[in-house]
């Protein structure tokens, strides 16, 4: 009878070691997955890396985006120093409601223009990290042809739209300025 009851304390013991380790890898399991989660969402340094679940946070990054484009891109406070005497030349002209939608747009068109690029640049750069590849060339010169063509389009709308009013403004009188004139009354 001492060895069923040793058979059986020992059984029992080995159930509760089996337990005891089955718990521990279900710990461990979950430390793991913990761990795994926390990479997801911070770096080593305590940064956050995942997806960003606040709206005020949300409006804070990309208002520091744009602004960090603004202090980095000569070119694009350029085009925003342009886009500010643009509208400040069509509140003196008086520029009507369809006429500053044709405007804001050429205006947005090129200084979006300029922030995909931004993009693009920054991108190949993260890439090639610092080293010579023909494709990455490539796409960075598409890139910056796509900012021309936006500011070229930019240039015709914005021409198109204020050459009447230029023309009026310094007295040159054609069919078309006479027009628009005779539109706004």
């Amino acid at each position: 009878m001492t060895m069923d009851s040793d058979a059986k304390k020992q059984a029992g013991n080995l159930q509760r070691d089996e337990l005891a380790r089955f718990q521990d890898e279900i710990d461990q399991s979950q430390a793991v997955e913990e761990k795994s989660q926390q990479r997801e969402i911070s770096d080593e340094h305590g940064r956050e890396t995942g997806r960003n679940r606040n709206f005020f946070k949300s409006l804070f990054n990309a208002l520091k985006g744009i602004f960090l484009v603004l202090i980095r891109e000569r070119n694009m406070r350029f085009h925003v120093g342009f886009a500010i005497l643009v509208l400040a030349g069509g509140l003196y002209l008086g520029l009507n409601r369809s006429e500053w939608l044709w405007v804001v747009i050429g205006v947005f068109l090129a200084i979006y223009g300029e922030f995909v690029n931004t993009v693009v640049e920054a991108v190949i750069d993260l890439m090639v990290d610092k080293r010579y590849h023909p494709l990455a060339g490539l796409v960075k010169d598409v890139s910056a042809g796509m900012v021309l063509v936006s500011v070229a389009a930019e240039m015709i709308i914005l021409f198109l739209i204020f050459q009447p009013h230029l023309w009026h403004f310094f007295g040159i009188q054609t069919d078309f300025s006479r027009f628009i004139h005779r539109l706004k009354g």
